[in-house]
């Protein structure tokens, strides 16, 4: 049954990450859409436009989110910068679009995003430590093979990026499910880098 849960939840993070590389910039949280269900055939918003006076339609379907998998509710895009009439946007990891802010998209900051998920680091050298300080010398140790770590708490304190998390001592994929669990913290990001996977379906 174990087996059968990390089969599942690799499956379900591999597709949200359909993109692999590090986004260009991490901008100031998510423009999402309202109705993501909408795009569960592969198309994109009609509304897309390289020019932030919203005049030129970007014409392509290689149009992708940053989170994209909408039969499941999930199509946000990164968000660089919004003002009342438009979200400017990070599309393909790399690419600039503007939308316009209306009621078809929503805006949410990283850390409502990360306080309704679980994370995973992508590289292990960024120690769980037991506390949000880079010098804390006693460190948590997670043996898990895929991790599945829940954010419980998010902090900035000079200029370092901390998040909270908990995770099942035996590597259960549902932590919050399972008494035995350690707590530590991590950094979520240096700059315009991420450190961490965000697992929303988790």
């Amino acid at each position: 049954m174990k087996i059968w849960i990390i089969l599942i939840l690799s499956l379900s993070i591999s597709v949200i990450y359909g993109q692999n590389k590090q986004p260009k910039k991490l901008g100031i949280g998510f423009a999402v859409t309202v109705n993501p269900y909408l795009y569960e055939n592969m198309s994109h918003p009609k509304d897309i436009f390289s020019n932030s006076e919203l005049t030129n339609k970007i014409q392509t379907n290689k149009i992708f989110p940053y989170f994209y998998k909408p039969d499941y509710g999930l199509y946000h895009f990164i968000c660089l910068e919004k003002n009342s009439k438009y979200f400017k946007i990070l599309i393909n990891d790399s690419e600039i679009g503007f939308i316009p802010n209306n009621e078809k998209y929503i805006f949410k900051t990283w850390e409502t995003i990360l306080m309704s998920a679980s994370v995973a680091r992508i590289d292990k050298q960024n120690l769980i430590r037991n506390s949000p300080k880079e010098k804390d010398e006693k460190i948590i140790i997670n043996s898990c093979k895929y991790e599945s770590m829940k954010v419980i708490d998010i902090i900035e304190q000079n200029g370092e990026f901390w998040i909270e998390i908990f995770f099942a001592t035996n590597c259960e994929a549902y932590p919050e499910d399972n008494a035995e669990r350690k707590t530590g913290w991590i950094k979520w990001r240096i700059l315009e880098k991420l450190l961490v996977r965000i697992q929303l379906l988790c």
